[in-house]
């Protein structure tokens, strides 16, 4: 892979090594939250399911605001790592764009904690996907413009040349914010006309994604 700096989200790059008793404690709670919510969940549940003591358990996570962030934060890692596997071996910014989107959509939908989270507390859940989610679609997007960008000096590096020319009008935070965006909406809102299967999506994507990126691409008419 390119390098183009830390990761933006230290979520891949950064991802820090398997420490075996926070993870117990982040799959028993995982496993609590997707049963029975965030709000019925208590840190002794958490104790009791991972067969560890309740200072143990505080001593990872003081709190269960930290708990919380704690699987939210390694649910983010999964994702991005499974969606890094999708795009990694292909060979241009439109397959990565495609199959990116296919990957994203397929992978929301197979999101069991999200997914069970809308069913039996949408109102806990909808507040941090809605009007508090800047920090997570900013994260996504800075994550997105990075991906954007390695593809981009990639296909450059390819053809011969140096990098992106001065003259390209593509901003990859821009064109990263409409994908995103879009995608947030269609996890929340999945009933709709856009086909969210992955062969639909695909097509989709190749139909109304791409553009947006070729046309951001393009610099703008002089006249």
């Amino acid at each position: 892979m390119l390098d183009d700096g830390p990761d933006p989200l230290g979520l891949i790059a950064a991802e820090p090594e398997s420490e075996p008793v926070a993870d117990r404690i982040l799959d028993a709670a995982l496993g609590l939250f997707e049963t029975f919510g965030l709000r019925k969940t208590t840190m002794d549940d958490v104790a009791r399911a991972s067969g560890l003591g309740r200072a143990t358990v505080y001593r990872r996570f003081p709190g269960k605001a930290d708990l919380v962030n704690g699987v939210l934060m390694r649910e983010a890692r999964r994702f991005f790592g499974e969606l890094d596997q999708a795009v990694a071996d292909l060979p241009t910014l439109e397959e990565g764009i495609v199959e990116g989107f296919v990957a994203t959509v397929r992978i929301s939908r197979e999101q069991r904690l999200l997914n069970r989270l809308m069913v039996i507390e949408p109102d806990v859940l909808l507040p941090h996907a809605t009007a508090s989610a800047g920090p997570l679609l900013a994260a996504a997007r800075g994550y997105l413009a990075h991906r954007l960008r390695l593809a981009r000096r990639a296909a450059a590096d390819g053809d011969g040349g140096d990098g992106a020319d001065d003259t390209d009008a593509f901003d990859p935070e821009i064109v990263a914010e409409i994908l995103v965006r879009l995608t947030h909406s269609l996890v929340l809102t999945p009933a709709g006309l856009i086909p969210l299967d992955d062969e639909g999506a695909r097509e989709f994507a190749r139909r109304y994604l791409v553009p947006v990126v070729d046309g951001a691409r393009r610099p703008p008419s002089s006249g």
